[in-house]
């Protein structure tokens, strides 16, 4: 396995369906908020339209969070326009009433997700929402891919990136709806997750980094090591809202 971007016929391939994804957004147009970690999946998405006007990034967490303080930092360097929503507890516990018929039955973890991604789509300023699912999935980013063998790894990838496609992004578009919004993923667009899956699994499995292959990507693509190697959090955790949506909001869970 090589940790450096690979010189073959495939990157040409994967560079054209990454170009693919981002064609629709390059162009001007409407105001267009990336919901904005700090990591490398929207930070992408951000490095690459940071020459759109009426493209600026937009971050939730709680009080001091680890997503507001990268978010707010990096935003500096990418040189977007940028804004933070502190959380309160109150607008969770809404929100979360609000979205009860899409969440209920779900576990923890996953009802947590989507809590927190309904109160970015809720609050974040107008335009089209642009976020960067499906890079965990594509590129093996996910701690459960951890020491698994090849052929594991491939089934459990493509099991991943199947409840993503029919069940989680269906819910997350339909969430989006709730509140009057839509919202994109461009990681997730055929060509690109075609080009995605055509890169060999032995370049995607997590090898020294998760998504090694993407984070080298990202590097030669310009986007600076404060982004490309932030290690990954769970939009739940990143946040720090996790506690208040398992303990706090009436947990059905």
């Amino acid at each position: 396995m090589n940790d450096g971007w690979p010189v073959e016929r495939g990157a040409a391939s994967f560079e054209s369906g990454f170009d693919s994804a981002l064609a629709p957004w390059r162009s001007e147009g409407a105001p267009v908020s990336i919901l904005y970690s700090g990591g490398v999946d929207s930070g992408l998405l951000a490095w690459e339209l940071r020459h759109r006007r009426g493209t600026r990034l937009f971050t939730i967490g709680r009080g001091s969070s680890s997503d507001l303080e990268a978010g707010e930092r990096s935003s500096a360097t990418i040189g977007l326009p940028w804004s933070g929503y502190a959380v309160p507890r109150d607008v969770l516990e809404l929100v979360d009433a609000r979205i009860a018929s899409e969440t209920e039955g779900l576990p923890g973890v996953l009802r947590s997700v989507f809590v927190c991604l309904a109160v970015a789509i809720e609050r974040a300023p107008e335009g089209e929402l642009l976020c960067g699912q499906g890079a965990d999935e594509l590129f093996l980013g996910y701690a459960h891919y951890a020491g698994l063998d090849p052929a594991r790894a491939a089934a459990r990838a493509d099991q991943d990136l199947d409840r993503l496609l029919t069940a989680d992004w269906p819910r997350t578009v339909r969430i989006a709806s709730l509140f009057g919004r839509r919202i994109h993923a461009p990681w997730l667009s055929p060509e690109f997750v075609s080009a995605a899956r055509a890169v060999s699994l032995d370049e995607r499995l997590p090898g020294t980094s998760p998504k090694r292959y993407w984070r080298s990507f990202a590097r030669r693509r310009g986007l600076p090591e404060e982004i490309a190697g932030r290690p990954k959090r769970a939009l739940q955790y990143g946040t720090g809202l996790d506690p208040w949506i398992r303990r706090g909001t009436g947990a059905r869970s």
